[in-house]
């Protein structure tokens, strides 16, 4: 597990052929360290290794994330872009007023019964937010959708949020920084939170995403590969995925057979 040489050799023998050869030392350190940080008790899912590929630049320019980038931007221009040592709150479910179960019909006389049902409508988003800004969170990471109304109470308590995240990425995010996935809003609480030094919106190949790393032990990371062309990327990306497959089976065994014709 230690010996890092014989790691990065295996790596490198398993990217050979596939068009990393000019950065081969590089990305097998990238590889090794991706690993060995998804390790646990349990062994090695290499599913908890994210990779994520740009079109420009070079790749030596490629660099390991110990944390999670979500592919989604903040859902209010207002929220801040940035949140250190952040308390991160992990949902299931959506902040918007739920529908009923049957369709129904309702025959308004005047306007303040309609006026009414908005008051009701909107008191009911802002319980939900009241609940999540009590808990102690600054960063919301929502599965489902934030209602608008709901997007205007969070940004006003400085709550940097997005919505229709990956259930794999609320999957990561769990493992990466100990939060627990919250179903019920109401009974959202400090203890559900998750922690992470760094929560940023930045521009990866053109588009908005969320990073959040900075965590302390991360057993979800991300690899970010580079190159010039699609070409490029799709064959680093090819030869990055074997050598993930390959480290993690060779620390699996703790045997490496020399090959390629040794006797």
């Amino acid at each position: 597990e230690d010996d890092t040489d014989t790691l990065e050799g295996v790596a490198r023998t398993a990217m050979t052929g596939k068009g990393a050869e000019s950065a081969k030392d590089h990305l097998a350190a990238l590889v090794v360290q991706a690993v060995r940080s998804v390790a646990d008790e349990e062994g090695i899912d290499t599913d908890n290794v994210q990779v994520e590929t740009v079109v420009g630049g070079s790749i030596d320019e490629s660099e390991l994330v110990e944390g999670v980038i979500v592919g989604k931007e903040r859902v209010h221009d207002n929220m801040p872009m940035l949140k250190e040592d952040a308390d991160i709150a992990l949902l299931d479910t959506a902040i918007e007023v739920p529908e009923t179960e049957l369709d129904t019909e309702v025959n308004v006389t005047d306007p303040e019964q309609l006026q009414e049902f908005l008051d009701q409508e909107e008191q009911q988003l802002r319980e939900m937010v009241d609940a999540i800004v009590a808990s102690g969170a600054d960063v919301v990471i929502c599965q489902k959708g934030i209602d608008d109304m709901a997007q205007h109470y969070l940004a006003e308590e400085g709550i940097l949020a997005v919505r229709r995240a990956k259930k794999s990425d609320i999957k990561a995010l769990s493992r990466a920084t100990g939060a627990r996935v919250v179903s019920n809003i109401e009974d959202i609480s400090a203890d559900d939170l998750g922690f992470a030094g760094t929560v940023a919106e930045r521009d990866l190949g053109g588009d908005g995403k969320l990073f959040i790393e900075d965590v302390e032990d991360a057993k979800s990371v991300s690899l970010i590969l580079r190159g010039g062309t699609e070409h490029v990327v799709d064959e680093i990306e090819r030869a990055i995925e074997d050598a993930l497959g390959v480290v993690s089976s060779t620390l699996d065994d703790g045997k490496v057979l020399t090959g390629g014709g040794a006797p």
